[in-house]
């Protein structure tokens, strides 16, 4: 066995020194459940040509940052779905125009999938209604003006 030179013992004593003062290498990061993460929707969406079902695309509005870290990107992509969308009807009875969507998923900057939900709290109806236009209107609209919160829906560690 060879001995242990002084320039090998420095460059370990560096190493121990460095780890000990970054403690992110040390450990991951835990992006917890409920946290909120503004997003804005890309482009609009109407009661009159929205389909129950389809895509909706949003976006992340600043970092999601834990302990120094970010998890989640400025702009990243987040992916929601129509859960409910009806045209007004006007007729013998009046069925009030009705918009509701709800958020699915994100990815943090390690590529993982975050499940999202569209409260702090978990709750069977899980859905945003759209409140644009007063009642009695024809219409029911949300666009990329309007910010929204989701929320993480279970721990994670990053």
């Amino acid at each position: 066995m060879r001995p242990i030179r002084a320039a090998d013992r420095v460059l370990l004593m560096i190493a121990i020194a460095l780890a000990a003062l970054h403690p992110v290498l040390a450990s991951a990061a835990q992006l917890r459940d409920s946290t909120r993460i503004p997003v804005r929707l890309v482009g609009g969406i109407t009661s009159e040509t929205t389909q129950t079902g389809q895509t909706l695309t949003f976006v992340v509005m600043s970092d999601v940052i834990v302990d120094d870290t970010i998890l989640i990107r400025k702009d990243t992509t987040v992916v929601g779905e129509v859960v409910k969308a009806r045209r007004v009807h006007w007729g013998f009875t009046h069925r009030r125009p009705r918009l509701e969507f709800r958020f699915r998923y994100t990815t943090t900057v390690s590529g993982q999938v975050v499940s999202l939900r569209t409260s702090p709290v978990r709750q069977g109806d899980d859905r945003v209604s759209a409140q644009q236009g007063r009642s009695g209107h024809a219409l029911l609209w949300t666009g990329g003006a309007i910010l929204f919160d989701a929320y993480v829906d279970g721990d994670y560690e990053i």
